[in-house]
């Protein structure tokens, strides 16, 4: 399966240590399934941004229905601020994601009751393969590029936005591989940046005004 962006910031999330989605990793995503979304539609020239606001450009809205809902977010009302929107309605930015993975047969939400709400998502995985794939990408990325600027924007911006902001993201890179490759991290933001300059500021300020007032949502 071709996963969208957003898709793939989801699966991030998987601890295979832990064989669960655990809660910490949970914070702070639908910030980064948002910031996803947005880095598709400049992908595919459906956005365009000045740095500091951002306009839907074309008039045909994306197939993937919810890069559509977020063009047509847009669309209606443009141009908009980046941390408008990545932050402000990064609540409803997980259920989507989680519709569209459960209809392709990647993850499956359990049923019964949840004993505790620190014990993690009720969504479980049912195609490792999938997961596994994703997060290789984004070690390969990591610790396999010698120069961060070949890579194409398509390819920088998972990293990017799965490690911005947050050490949640250690089931990927732990804090030891982290500093280890420090400089091509920040090679890799650099790089994003100019591309899509004033996305990765704003998933950053969401991330920490979030974490100002306990955490993110989940």
């Amino acid at each position: 399966m071709d996963l969208t962006l957003p898709q793939q910031i989801y699966l991030c999330t998987y601890a295979f240590k832990k064989s669960k989605f655990p809660a910490t990793l949970l914070q702070f995503r639908g910030q980064r399934v948002r910031a996803a979304a947005l880095t598709e539609l400049v992908l595919s020239g459906q956005a365009e941004t000045d740095g500091r606001r951002v306009r839907a450009l074309g008039g045909q809205s994306p197939t993937d229905p919810f890069l559509a809902s977020v063009w047509e977010e847009l669309h209606a009302r443009t141009p908009k601020k980046w941390m408008a929107l990545v932050h402000n309605t990064a609540h409803t930015a997980e259920k989507p994601i989680e519709n569209q993975l459960t209809a392709a047969g990647i993850i499956e939400e359990k049923t019964g009751r949840t004993l505790s709400l620190l014990g993690g998502s009720r969504v479980v995985l049912r195609r490792e393969e999938e997961a596994r794939a994703v997060q290789q990408a984004l070690r390969t990325r990591v610790t396999a590029t010698p120069d961060p600027s070949t890579l194409p924007l398509a390819q920088v911006a998972l990293p990017v936005i799965a490690l911005e902001g947050d050490a949640t993201m250690g089931v990927v890179l732990d804090r030891s591989e982290r500093r280890t490759y420090k400089n091509t991290i920040e090679a890799l933001a650099k790089k994003f940046d100019r591309e899509i300059p004033g996305l990765r500021k704003a998933l950053s300020n969401s991330v920490l005004s979030s974490r100002a007032v306990g955490g993110g949502w989940s």
